[in-house]
C-alpha cells in the first residue's frame, strides 16, 4: 500500500528456475501520486453581454491542463457587496463560454472560473470586471415629472432637473429655436450619466420661450419640450 503524496524507492530482481536476479534499485525517490496534476488557472473571464436577467462570459483555456483533460469549468460569481464566492454554474470542459441567470436586477458582480480535471480544481482565475446586471441597450426614457410649465418672474433663478434612463447612458442637449444651448453668463446646463440639470439665472422676457430636452443613444431618441414664461415683476404699488 502506497501513501499519497510520500516518497519512495523500488527495488526489481528477475526470477526464473535457475534462481533470483541481483536486485535493481531506482536511481531517486518517486512521489505517490496520479500521473496528473489539477490544471493551471483558465483565463480572466470576460463579459461579453448582459441584461437585468443574465450575464454571459468567455474566457480562455489554462496553459496547462496538467497531463489529464479538462472536464468541465465551474463558474463562480460574487456580489460586490458580499466576501463570499459562490458557484453560480458549470459547462463542459470543451466549452470556454457559458452564462449566468441567477443574477439580481441592480446588483453588482464579479465572476471568476476553475477548471476542473481527473487530478481536481484549479486555481480560480483572475477575476472579471465588475457588471451591473442591468439592461446593456435601452433606448432613453426622460423622467417627465419635472418638466411642466414654468413660469417665473424677471430677475428670478429657475433650476430644472430630470432623470434620463438609457443604455448606453445617452447624450443630452438643451434646445431653443432648433439651436443648441450650452452653458453661458446667465445659463448652466450640466449633464451627467443619467440626470441633466438646467438653471438660468437672472431671467429676462427674452428668455421666454418653448425649450427642448432631446436624450439620444443608438436605441433611439426620447425628447421634451418645456413652456418657461418670464413675466415683469410686479409694479411698485402707489
Amino acid at each position: 500500500m502506497l501513501w499519497k503524496g510520500k516518497p519512495y524507492k523500488f527495488r526489481v530482481r528477475a526470477v526464473n528456475k535457475e534462481g533470483e536476479s541481483e536486485e535493481l534499485e531506482t536511481d531517486h525517490a518517486i512521489i505517490a501520486k496520479n500521473p496528473f496534476d489539477e490544471p493551471s488557472k483558465p483565463g480572466r473571464p470576460n463579459p461579453t453581454n448582459w441584461d437585468k436577467d443574465f450575464v454571459d462570459l468567455e474566457w480562455t483555456k489554462p496553459v496547462s491542463d496538467g497531463g489529464a483533460p479538462i472536464e468541465k469549468y465551474i463558474i463562480q460569481m460574487r456580489d460586490k457587496d458580499e466576501r463570499a464566492w459562490v458557484d453560480a454554474g458549470t459547462v463542459p470542459g470543451d466549452r470556454t463560454y457559458g452564462k449566468v441567470t441567477n443574477v439580481v436586477e441592480g446588483h453588482e458582480y464579479e465572476f471568476r472560473i476553475v477548471a476542473v480535471n481527473k487530478a481536481g480544481p484549479s486555481p480560480p482565475s483572475d477575476p472579471s470586471k465588475s457588471v451591473i446586471a442591468k439592461p446593456r441597450f435601452l433606448a432613453p426614457h426622460i423622467d417627465r415629472k419635472n418638466l411642466q410649465k414654468k413660469i417665473i418672474r424677471v430677475g428670478q433663478t429657475l433650476k430644472i432637473e430630470a432623470d434620463v434612463k438609457g443604455e448606453p447612458p445617452p447624450k443630452i442637449v438643451w434646445s431653443l429655436k432648433d439651436k443648441s444651448l450650452s452653458s453661458g453668463e446667465r445659463l448652466r446646463i450640466e449633464n451627467e450619466d443619467y440626470k441633466t440639470n438646467f438653471t438660468l439665472v437672472k431671467a429676462k422676457r427674452a428668455d421666454t420661450g418653448l425649450y427642448k430636452v432631446t436624450a439620444t443613444n443608438d436605441s433611439g431618441t426620447d425628447s421634451v419640450e418645456i413652456e418657461i414664461v418670464v413675466m415683469s415683476a410686479p409694479s411698485k404699488p402707489k
